[in-house]
């Protein structure tokens, strides 16, 4: 009997292994995770997670019933050390090892690391899983937190900046660019989002770097910009970013380049591994060049992809990558890749704050940005062709 082990027990990973069921897979399962935890929603953890009024508990991607009825054998708290392609053979940090006919990374990304001198001072904190966000959540609600300071104005640093906010925080966003959500949407968007966060208490400094920290007892209490700038601060929040985790990849001689190559059916320079979600650098029908997309739309679009593949089924009709957001009192949408645009229109309504953004090459709808209209993404998705696409 074939075996498939999925690497990586996230939405990409546990998707994985659903849609091989569902693909008709016969062989077995293993989806190996290192957290204890079943396998949960992220998104949550930056968001509710933080500000919730009660003690809030993870959001299960599955049932355990769903794993047991669909013979998807769950490897928790285990920790991957090696990838022996040669034996076909995977080693855990604890010598045990477990053959594979196929394998699949969903490896993810971690938190890129603030490289500044006392970067590693208690009061700074990162988000990638369970364990960083309850940390994250207690030093919040702590009556000894006063002020806190946001590095980094992309997605994650602004879903931070609007739990702080509604916990009643003094809160500062410092930007080294011009604008915030620089990487993932058009001005029109951003300059909006902007406003909105900015009228609900959120204090934004852009094109500013860090210079150091200062320091009372040990613990943060400033943030020091190059321009001499001090911002008080009894908690920061690092959210610069992510660096896809390619160590095991490497490690076993499979190309990679700012994440895991992978072709169009998801598959890396060893075609009995596939890689999916943030960890793998694939082409996008939907932009020029291969690219890192860190959703959760991306990471199922590709799980579903890379389950094709491995049963020999069409691969599934492209979609346009989307992604959302929860902010303050604003939930932004977008569908297509903000890149290659050409013309921007856009229309506001501030009665009760909401936005529609299009952008677009020539006539051709690169991606639509959506606020406070949520039932709007269904359809532009469906007016948003491939580059491959005829007219």
């Amino acid at each position: 009997m074939k075996t498939t082990v999925i690497i990586g027990n996230g939405v990409a990973g546990t998707n994985a292994a659903a849609a091989l069921r569902k693909n008709g897979y016969e062989g077995a399962i293993k989806l190996v995770g290192e957290e204890a935890a079943l396998p949960y929603q992220r998104p949550p953890l930056s968001k509710v997670w933080l500000s919730g009024a009660d003690r809030p508990k993870p959001t299960l991607l599955r049932s355990l019933s769903f794993y047991e009825d669909n013979r998807i054998e769950l490897m928790r708290a285990r920790k991957v050390s090696q990838i022996d392609r040669k034996k076909r053979r995977i080693r855990f940090s604890d010598g045990k090892t477990t053959k594979f006919d196929t394998l699949i990374l969903a490896l993810g990304a971690s938190p890129r690391r603030l490289d500044l001198k006392g970067s590693d001072l208690k009061g700074i904190h990162y988000l990638r899983d369970l364990g960083d966000s309850t940390g994250l959540r207690q030093a919040l609600i702590s009556t000894a937190c006063r002020d806190v300071v946001i590095i980094g104005a992309g997605v994650i640093g602004l879903e931070v900046a609007s739990a702080a906010v509604d916990l009643g925080k003094s809160v500062t966003v410092v930007e080294a660019a011009a604008r915030a959500m620089a990487r993932v949407a058009s001005p029109a968007t951003t300059n909006f989002v902007t406003q909105q966060l900015t009228d609900a208490g959120v204090k934004f400094l852009f094109n500013k770097k860090i210079e150091g920290f200062d320091t009372v007892d040990h613990r943060i209490s400033s943030v020091n910009l190059e321009d001499g700038t001090q911002v008080k601060a009894d908690l920061v929040f690092a959210g610069i970013g992510a660096t896809p985790n390619v160590e095991l990849a490497e490690a076993a001689g499979i190309e990679c380049d700012e994440g895991i190559c992978v072709d169009q059916d998801m598959r890396t320079s060893d075609p009995d591994i596939f890689a999916i979600g943030d960890c793998a650098n694939s082409d996008n029908p939907f932009a020029p060049g291969k690219m890192r997309v860190e959703t959760v739309h991306n990471a199922t679009t590709q799980a579903q992809i890379a389950a094709a593949a491995i049963c020999n089924k069409e691969r599934p009709i492209p979609v346009p990558p989307r992604f959302w957001s929860d902010l303050k009192d604003m939930k932004v949408q977008a569908v297509g890749i903000a890149a290659g645009y050409d013309l921007v229109r856009s229309d506001a309504s501030q009665g009760s704050p909401s936005l529609e953004v299009h952008l677009k090459s020539g006539d051709r709808l690169v991606a639509a940005e959506l606020v406070n209209l949520p039932n709007r993404q269904s359809a532009l998705a469906k007016a948003i062709s491939s580059r491959a696409s005829p007219d």
